[in-house]
């Protein structure tokens, strides 16, 4: 006589893992069409021969030269942030563990960000045996956090930047408004979890709620928790401040420093909508909006453009050095077959 029926494999999540569900083919398809939509725009207004005769122009190696060092400045510091992260949340885990798979998802993430992120989470799971989701959920603790360093660069910036024209007083009222609003929801985040953290019976509640793993990092969280990671992550922001400041000299275009300070911020917000392929499209439309006083249009999509890929180029080449040892790490960490049912 069989020991029991075998549970379905297909209806039961797998190591800690919720089941996948098919993503339908029209929001596949919406990241696609929303870049070809936003170009479309870009090019009805500006001819497009004109950014080509712009994108020849482009110092090529000059803008790798910039480029490769902030590269391995941004895997060192974001290896580092992810890395205190776990140790803090999840598992004692050591910075050369998580280096090579934390650079060999920027290959992913040239396809899909969320894809990266899903990576990085299930290689947790199964290195340090902790849950897939609130492995997820310290990813996505410092996913916000990363948002919420762009609107702290830019918040400083709207502060010292002095508007030039009328139209800049009216963009930086409104990013004022825009601030206090993000702002006053971060506080909010915090406050609840901090009350949820004192309340057994919101604690309760939020832990035993269908995202109530994934929330796990976030009900730990102390206020402390938060301004570390900033400050880790803060680097990463200068630094690529400093960059673009740099590569856009290099191909004669000049804008303030402390301009970029204030406007980078929102073009990678832009860049973050998830409304266009390896944020492409958004991200010229932003640099367009705020920065086509400093040069021609078309110069601007152009160093956009370049910019962006040598920078997404530079990621994957440090990706794909560290890829065959993070796939020999996934390979091993592969469960074993499962074995026959007994039978009695």
């Amino acid at each position: 006589m069989s020991a029991g029926p075998i549970p379905d494999s297909s209806d039961a999540p797998r190591d800690g893992i919720p089941a996948p569900r098919a993503t339908p083919l029209w929001r596949k398809a919406i990241p696609y069409l929303g870049t070809m939509a936003i170009f479309a725009l870009i090019f009805w207004r500006i001819p497009i021969r004109k950014v080509e005769q712009a994108l020849s122009q482009v110092p090529v190696l000059e803008f790798l030269a910039v480029f490769m060092p902030y590269s391995l400045f941004y895997c060192a510091i974001d290896s580092s942030c992810l890395t205190w992260v776990v140790r803090r949340f999840n598992a004692p885990m050591r910075y050369r563990d998580i280096l090579p798979i934390r650079a060999s998802m920027y290959v992913l993430a040239l396809i899909n960000t969320s894809l990266a992120q899903g990576g990085v989470a299930y290689y947790l799971h199964r290195k340090a045996g902790v849950s897939f989701l609130s492995a997820l959920g310290s990813v996505l603790f410092i996913a916000l956090l990363e948002v919420y360093q762009l609107f702290l660069f830019s918040t400083l910036g709207v502060i010292f930047y002095t508007p030039a024209s009328a139209a800049q007083v009216r963009l930086v009222a409104i990013l004022r408004v825009v601030y206090i609003a993000a702002w006053a929801m971060l506080a909010g985040i915090i406050t609840f979890f901090a009350i949820a953290r004192r309340i057994a019976r919101i604690r309760n509640w939020v832990e035993t709620g269908r995202a109530g793993a994934l929330l796990a990092t976030f009900i730990q969280a102390r206020p402390l928790d938060y301004l570390v990671v900033l400050a880790i992550k803060a680097p990463t922001f200068l630094a690529s401040v400093v960059a673009q400041y740099y590569a856009l000299a290099l191909y004669g275009i000049a804008v303030p420093f402390v301009k970029l300070m204030l406007f980078l911020p929102l073009v990678f917000l832009a860049a973050a909508l998830p409304i266009a392929v390896a944020h492409l499209g958004t991200s010229q439309a932003a640099w367009l909006l705020f920065f086509s006083g400093n040069a021609s249009p078309a110069k601007i999509v152009a160093y956009s453009i370049a910019a962006q890929l040598t920078f997404m180029l530079c990621n994957a080449l440090i990706g794909l050095v560290f890829l065959p040892r993070a796939s020999r790490e996934l390979t091993a960490l592969r469960p074993e077959p499962a074995s026959a049912p007994v039978s009695a």
